[in-house]
């Protein structure tokens, strides 16, 4: 069977088979790698993974570990860049360039079946347009985070999303939440439900208990993950724990996150340590004590479920999808969004209970391995690939 994706990749790491011409680091998208990676382990799967990208020159083809790559120009033209924020021209025409380009380089793969990776770009809609039987994997839902971050290019792109669902017949979602959005679009849909391969170096190590207060978040810095919530909490755990360390993974408005962090006399507590590699989280997961992400609304973040493959004990919010990933109480805690007061109390009652942590820490694990490991994941996804196949012929 060829298989065409269309996949955001880190494609940096392609070089230097890959021409780059303006070097920077893009989103690291380790579930997308580890997976395409598994699949193309898969018998009788030929694997072409196509990406849009504005670091290249020229579109390109290359081939590397079983896996074909074709990164496709996608920029401002006479750039290496992408539309600013406060001129999405990409969203304004319904991505209809990036789409179009997409399709054609489709067209000249010419698979058996597209699985297109996401609603947040046009990766969606250019499955949908192909013609050829489509599987969209649900990652982040825009119509919903517009909910509690609203902006004009959200909007844009959200429109894009429900236009992807309702189009499209096969779906593979994560969460109860995420199977409710599709289900509310595309009362028709087909859904599987298969969750994300995460990146085999969170497999390598067990995390363990220690004696010690430090505290992880990873994401971006925005309002959405709640990172105002957790700096509000982190002033009351200053008088309960003033050794208290909170080292912060991500990019976003430093500058702005920095001040809030001084008027609330938190700064000396806080370290930001910008963009992480996996390697790099995956150590940091072992040197704390807590993983918290207090998102005001999140899907299924891959930040949780890389800290609970490791063993981390997570403490997050009850919103969107993170109730199907943590079982509150049993596979780590779940507090209420935006209360900064609850969130300290969570905090404070697991760093006094390096028991309790250990028991969070070991049952998050032995779920989050079974669920996320990319050779499962891989084999349920080609599953699905063959009863996509086996409908569609049977449609004709």
């Amino acid at each position: 069977m060829r298989v065409a994706w269309l996949a955001p990749y880190p494609v940096e790491t392609l070089a230097p088979a890959l021409r780059i011409a303006r070097h920077k680091t893009t989103a690291a998208c380790s579930w997308i790698v580890a997976l395409s990676e598994a699949i193309a382990r898969q018998p009788d799967i030929e694997l072409h993974l196509l990406t849009t990208s504005q670091l290249v020159a020229t579109s390109q083809t290359i081939r590397k570990e079983n896996i074909t790559f074709h990164v496709v120009r996608d920029a401002v033209p006479f750039a290496h860049r992408g539309w600013p924020p406060w001129f999405p021209w990409n969203a304004l025409t319904g991505f209809g360039g990036t789409r179009r380009r997409l399709v054609a380089a489709v067209r000249q793969v010419s698979p058996d079946l597209v699985h297109a990776h996401g609603t947040e770009m046009a990766y969606a809609l250019a499955g949908t347009d192909s013609r050829l039987p489509c599987l969209i994997s649900i990652q982040g839902i825009l119509t919903e985070y517009q909910k509690v971050t609203p902006s004009f290019s959200g909007r844009l792109i959200a429109a894009c999303e429900r236009a992807a669902v309702r189009r499209n017949r096969f779906f593979t979602c994560r969460t109860e939440f995420d199977t409710r959005f599709v289900r509310s679009v595309n009362p028709a849909a087909k859904i599987f439900s298969i969750h994300e391969a995460m990146n085999p170096v969170y497999f390598q190590n067990e995390w363990r208990p220690a004696d010690a207060t430090a505290i992880l978040f990873v994401g971006s810095l925005d309002n959405r993950k709640g990172l105002g919530t957790l700096l509000s909490a982190m002033a009351i755990l200053k008088q309960r724990f003033p050794e208290c360390r909170l080292q912060i993974v991500g990019t976003g408005d430093l500058d702005g996150w920095q001040q809030r962090c001084r008027e609330l006399e938190v700064a000396a507590m806080v370290d930001f340590l910008g963009f992480r590699a996996a390697r790099e989280i995956a150590r940091l997961h072992l040197e704390s004590q807590l993983l918290v992400l207090p998102s005001a609304m999140d899907n299924s973040p891959n930040a949780l479920t890389e800290a609970m493959v490791s063993g981390l004990p997570v403490v997050a919010t009850a919103v969107g999808g993170i109730p199907s990933l943590v079982e509150n109480g049993v596979t780590g805690v779940l507090v209420s969004a935006g209360d900064p007061e609850q969130l300290a109390s969570a905090i404070t009652t697991l760093l006094q209970d390096p028991a309790k942590r250990a028991a969070l820490g070991r049952a998050g694990r032995m779920v989050a391995r079974q669920r996320h490991r990319p050779e499962t994941v891989a084999e349920q996804t080609v599953q699905a690939y063959w009863e996509i196949l086996a409908a569609v012929a049977k449609a004709v």
